[in-house]
């Protein structure tokens, strides 16, 4: 077993709780940490601001880590998405549309990070719906059509923003293949909106491949005002090899 810390955020388009957009305070932040890989969410544009990929790109330059971007809603001013950054190498990228009907466009972004002599790790990063049916179709994708990906053979991490902060249908389709860290560790704490957390919206999952051993709501500084959320940091012990052998052709491309 080896040590990989994630970092999820969801940073409002660098957008803060002043009103003001500076990417270096997200940077900042997410460079402090010194995570293993960080997963964020509504990178991009917020009222005519900086395009998203933009965003992506200077974020893992400002960072020096590897980045992948995907756009989830391209039309008119609101254009943002999911990012991945990552000190490890990216051996693959993919990403998968859990669009609901005609509700805001939502997706998933994978990537597989090589940790050395062998080892990779899964990581998705998701947006889920506002709506509770919505989040609902969105766990029936994951758990029917991603989870059970012949390619899922390392050790797995799904993070992200899920837009719920109770138990529901969501919760009971999902734990049947991840465990919510925070229960495992016994902490749940808020993570929105950020000048007074109520909500528990931003999540850390994982499968058995994954062991938690510790969990934290970042606080204070650029981590309290750099967005309407607060950073979640989750430390994990991974397995260094695989549970199973891919089926042959069975890893995505690099989008």
């Amino acid at each position: 077993m080896r040590a990989f810390s994630v970092l999820s955020w969801n940073i409002h388009g660098a957008v803060g709780r002043d009103g003001r957009f500076d990417l270096s305070r997200v940077a900042a932040v997410i460079a402090a940490a010194h995570p293993d890989v960080a997963t964020l969410q509504e990178v991009g544009e917020v009222h005519g601001r900086m395009p998203a990929i933009d965003q992506a790109r200077l974020l893992g330059e400002m960072t020096g880590m590897n980045w992948r971007f995907m756009a989830n809603l391209t039309h008119g001013i609101r254009r943002y998405g999911n990012a991945i950054l990552s000190p490890h190498p990216i051996l693959f990228s993919h990403q998968y549309d859990l669009t609901v009907g005609k509700r805001e466009p939502r997706g998933c972004l994978r990537v597989d990070l090589d940790l050395g002599e062998g080892a990779q790790v899964h990581v998705l990063n998701l947006h889920l719906g506002l709506g509770l049916r919505e989040r609902r179709r969105q766990a029936m994708l994951l758990s029917a059509d991603i989870l059970r990906d012949a390619a899922l053979a390392f050790p797995l991490v799904v993070a992200g923003d899920f837009n719920r902060w109770m138990p529901g249908p969501v919760r009971a389709l999902l734990r049947r293949a991840l465990s919510d860290v925070a229960h495992l560790l016994g902490r749940q704490e808020p993570t929105y909106p950020a000048r007074l957390p109520l909500f528990r919206l931003d999540r850390v999952l994982v499968d058995d491949g994954a062991r938690p051993s510790r969990i934290a709501v970042l606080r204070g500084g650029d981590a309290s005002v750099a967005s309407d959320h607060l950073p979640l940091w989750v430390e994990l012990e991974v397995g260094a090899r695989a549970r199973a052998q891919p089926e042959t052709g069975a890893s995505l491309p690099q989008a």
